[in-house]
């Protein structure tokens, strides 16, 4: 069995924040716009601005269930990737809520213990959550490997997640 991934990334990632404020006054509209974005090159390769593996998946979640991504434990054949694989560093995670109902949210990076309540980031309907650091990266380590994400819906959801980053086999020295 082969013991290292060798998928290739290259590109590009754009980060877009916009806002826009609309407000009618006696003497007109005055609008208010402002878009600040950011495009990030990824290119092939362990270092700096650069990954070597992308993790890409479409999951359901059950409804009021807390789910994980264990990023010491991830396959993915549709990449040509048939072993175990670990991220040594994550230069992007992403996370897209791909329902369309009004009030279906996914909390990512949620307590286990409190998966409706205690949560880092809420991605509404037809949104996403994601960081990029392609400067120096998340370094994963064994205290810091799995993502939680949590549905507090009354019915299933779907999202997607995208990873991108350096690896190592499993039993590789990535960590």
């Amino acid at each position: 069995m082969a013991q290292t991934v060798t998928d290739v990334v290259t590109g590009t990632w754009k980060s877009i924040l916009s806002w826009d404020r609309l407000d009618t006054q006696e003497v007109g509209t005055v609008r208010n716009k402002k878009t600040s974005s950011y495009t990030y090159t990824i290119s092939d390769g362990d270092g700096s601005g650069q990954s070597d593996l992308v993790f890409t998946d479409t999951r359901t979640i059950a409804s009021n269930t807390v789910e994980q991504i264990d990023l010491l434990a991830l396959t993915q054949t549709t990449l040509t990737v048939s072993v175990p694989f670990t991220f040594r560093q994550l230069t992007v995670v992403r996370f897209r809520n791909t329902e369309t109902e009004v009030g279906k949210r996914l909390l990512v990076g949620v307590d286990p213990g409190m998966p409706t309540t205690s949560y880092a980031f809420e991605v509404g309907p037809e949104s996403e959550f994601a960081a990029v650091n392609t400067t120096d990266s998340w370094v994963v380590t064994n205290t810091n490997s799995v993502i939680y994400l949590s549905n507090p819906n009354s019915t299933s959801l779907t999202y997607e997640v995208y990873l991108l980053g350096n690896s190592a086999a499993v039993g590789g020295s990535g960590l």
